[in-house]
């Protein structure tokens, strides 16, 4: 069944090659689709520690944050930051705030800010700064960008990356958080600045690897690089959502405390370096897999296919008859030497068979070639001594006077012609007069030559206890055919069918096939039968059925070999049915015309003479033997 969708001309060895081009192509397939899940794991796998490393520095950078944020908060909520923020506004002139004030002994202590502290009032004046005596302080910064955007979004703010300005000179960022009243309003801004270059950030990052090109960046919201492994990336706008460009592999995470986001990542070509070396190797395996399947298939293939073949060719010249050459067997003892050794077996079995039969042949031809010898001897024996009877009969017939002589003449004379009938049937049947048998061509009525056949059926049931049956109720259209050679057939089936029929019934029946324009003949009769064993050799000459019944009148096996040579000449076929005990009927299916169109001319024979001319009520003329 696997072989069965290859084309059917292909041989068993493109049909092998065929089957192990597509089994190595599956199983490359495989191991292809198998590679490419090894590949894409270790990239996820790579993926997965990139996004790891992210997450551990976002969670650390997420934690400093909020402890600069928490710090913001808890310090703004103070009551009496708003009533000195008041009452400084109402006493001091310069804003300025002592050192030892509580925001100083706060904020000194905070590992967050390392850019410094300020706090501004509801009018955006700077009061108070950490370190102490800032240029800004005093200054109004209600003008600034970002300042502006404190009081007017009314809520915690973390910038994005600032170069240097009014607050720091250097990068820095900067988180704040409003000061509320009692009733809510802003009164003022608490604020810290986180410097870029100092170790705030860096140290989050000192514990993650370099090797490699591998980095980590912390990016604003604007896209900008705020810290980064490299120290040249600060301030660089990022390309792109996640990543610098697509020769990088990537992974990102934002921050929970901030609108910032870190990156992780690597070079893609030194990212997937193993993956790639591992992705050459197995692919360079598996065509070496490849090669080894075909070089290790290929003598097994020739090793299956070339015994299959020579075994083959061993049966083809076995089959076209020639025996001669013994078939190829191999030493092993599988099942295609099994095959080999039985086929062998076979060809010197078979050898044997066709001498045994060649010789028989021989001897069968011998035989007949005497039986012919034979046979024309006698013929020319025996015909030459009737030739002068039935002349010398005739020339008497005429001469004679005495009616009781004449009856005895015309007696020899009968006897004499059936011989010689005798002779021209055993010649026929024999095949020494094959290229004389000529056919007589002629229109002819059924129902006359059946007629004609019963005085003949009356004169052989004589002295036995037979009905005869003549169904023919239906008149056939006349036939096209040798009447006098249908009439010896019908008259040799009826004879036999008296002979074995001592007592019951003989029907001779007539009828016509007008689809297939056929004429059938049955003669039936319900005497001894013929044995079964025997059926199959009745109509070869010289063969006597052995009935159960003795056959007063005898016979030397000529009649039914004869008729099947006449039907066959006459283009019919001819069967019979017996049942041993309960009877036979022969059936005799011909053509209502011959296919050749052109009468054959036949040798003059010496034909009998009639002298009784007699009339049946329908008018049918019966000759009569003299």
């Amino acid at each position: 069944m696997v072989l069965g969708f290859f084309p059917l001309q292909w041989g068993i060895k493109a049909k092998s090659i065929a089957l192990v081009v597509v089994y190595v192509l599956a199983l490359y397939g495989v191991y292809g689709s198998f590679t490419l899940y090894l590949v894409r794991r270790e990239a996820t796998e790579t993926q997965d520690r990139f996004e790891q490393t992210a997450r551990m520095v976002a969670a650390q950078l997420d934690a400093h944050i909020k402890s600069g944020q928490q710090r913001l908060a808890a310090v703004a909520q103070l009551p009496g930051l708003v009533y000195g923020l008041n009452t400084m506004l109402e006493t001091h002139e310069g804003g300025y705030l002592p050192a030892w004030t509580t925001l100083h002994y706060i904020f000194l202590r905070s590992p967050v800010f390392s850019g410094g502290m300020f706090l501004l009032d509801r009018v955006g004046q700077v009061v108070w700064t950490e370190p102490p005596v800032l240029p800004l302080l005093g200054h109004s910064l209600i003008d600034a960008p970002i300042i502006a955007d404190l009081y007017r979004q009314d809520h915690d703010l973390v910038s994005a990356g600032i170069g240097a300005d009014y607050f720091l000179d250097r990068p820095h960022v900067i988180i704040a958080a409003p000061i509320r009243n009692p009733n809510g309003g802003v009164e003022g801004i608490l604020g810290g600045v986180i410097d870029l270059t100092g170790p705030a950030l860096v140290n989050i990052l000192e514990g993650v690897s370099t090797v490699r090109d591998r980095f980590v960046e912390i990016v604003d919201q604007n896209g900008r690089v705020l810290a980064s492994t490299k120290k040249d990336r600060l301030l660089q706008s990022v390309s792109g959502e996640a990543k610098p460009d697509d020769s990088f592999l990537i992974a990102s995470v934002a921050l929970s405390q901030a609108p910032w986001r870190v990156l992780s990542g690597q070079p893609r070509h030194i990212a997937l370096a193993d993956v790639s070396r591992l992705h050459h190797f197995l692919w360079w395996a598996g065509f070496g897999m490849i090669l080894l399947a075909i070089a290790g298939g290929a003598p097994f293939i020739n090793g299956l296919v070339v015994p299959i073949k020579q075994l083959t060719l061993d049966a083809e010249r076995m089959a076209s008859g020639d025996l001669s050459h013994p078939v190829t067997t191999g030493k092993g003892q599988d099942e295609l030497t099994t095959l080999a050794h039985a086929f062998e077996h076979m060809r010197i079995e078979l050898g044997r068979s066709r001498t045994a039969l060649e010789q028989q042949l021989e001897e069968r031809e011998e035989l007949i070639r005497m039986k012919e010898e034979f046979l024309a001897n006698i013929s020319h024996e025996l015909r030459t001594p009737l030739h002068v009877i039935m002349g010398y009969s005739d020339m008497l017939f005429e001469q004679e006077s005495n009616e009781l002589k004449r009856s005895m003449i015309a007696h020899v004379r009968t006897k004499s012609n059936q011989l010689f009938r005798l002779i021209s049937d055993l010649m026929t049947v024999s095949g020494l007069n094959t290229g004389k048998i000529a056919l007589r061509v002629g229109p002819v009525i059924v129902a006359d030559l059946l007629a004609r056949l019963s005085p003949l059926v009356e004169q052989l049931r004589q002295g036995k206890d037979i009905k005869v049956i003549w169904d023919c109720h239906t008149p056939l259209p006349d036939m096209e055919t040798d009447g006098l050679r249908l009439e010896q057939i019908l008259t040799n089936l009826v004879t036999n069918a008296v002979k074995f029929t001592q007592k019951g019934q003989i029907a001779i029946r007539a009828r016509e096939a007008s689809a297939q324009e056929l004429a059938i003949f049955e003669v039936s009769d319900t005497g001894i039968g013929i044995p079964a064993g025997e059926l199959p050799f009745i109509f070869d000459e010289f063969h006597q059925v052995d009935g159960s019944i003795s056959r007063p009148q005898g016979g030397i096996g000529l009649g039914l070999a004869l008729v099947k040579k006449i039907v066959a000449l006459l283009e019919g076929e001819i069967s019979v049915v017996s049942q041993l005990g309960k009877g036979s009927t022969f059936t005799v299916t011909l053509p209502l015309r011959l296919s050749s169109s052109k009468p054959h001319k036949e040798e003059p024979t010496l034909r009998p003479q009639f002298v009784e001319t007699p009339t049946l009520a329908n008018g049918t003329v019966i000759e009569k033997l003299a």
